[in-house]
């Protein structure tokens, strides 16, 4: 964790951090370091180093494996409203298929940041990974994508960080 609380640039850095490494607050320690703002600081190796303390503390590592790749592809952050007759969709876990502007359909895992199943008619925040990110390049804040499948729903782009060059 040592190696990771000196990747954090200064700006961000906060005294907490290696307090809390000083005594041994392991878990504490790896939840500040994971939610660090900022997309452009934070490398491969970094998330790399979270995951694999997490699977050492016996913890679930899948948000720092998802951050690192996301540090590689970039980020797409979308504002998600299932429909009324939707089924009930998990967090995480899922790969639905998207039409991202008018039969264009492409698959995307999604993980949703604020609540574990996301029911009929409610909205979330929720992270999007392509499975072929040049696919969509063209899509940027703003746009509106549509959710298919058994849960379907649309999609507006909030925040869009491209992938690391």
């Amino acid at each position: 964790m040592r190696l990771a609380a000196g990747l954090v640039p200064a700006e961000v850095q906060s005294a907490d951090v290696l307090d809390h490494l000083d005594h041994e607050e392991w878990e504490l320690v790896l939840d500040l370091l994971g939610e660090f703002d900022g997309n452009t600081w934070q490398t491969p190796r970094y998330w790399a180093l979270l995951a694999e303390t997490a699977i050492q503390m016996d913890l679930d590592e899948a948000w720092f494996q998802w951050r690192c790749v996301e540090s590689i592809q970039g980020l797409m952050r979308v504002e998600l409203t299932l429909s009324y007759d939707a089924e009930p969709l998990p967090a995480r876990g899922q790969r639905p298929t998207w039409d991202l502007t008018g039969n264009d359909r492409r698959v995307a895992a999604l993980w949703i940041e604020s609540k574990p199943v996301l029911g009929p008619g409610e909205r979330a925040t929720a992270r999007l990974r392509p499975f072929v990110p040049p696919a969509w390049a063209h899509l940027g804040r703003g746009d509106v994508i549509t959710l298919q499948g058994s849960s379907p729903g649309t999609a507006k782009i909030v925040e869009r960080v491209p992938p690391r060059p």
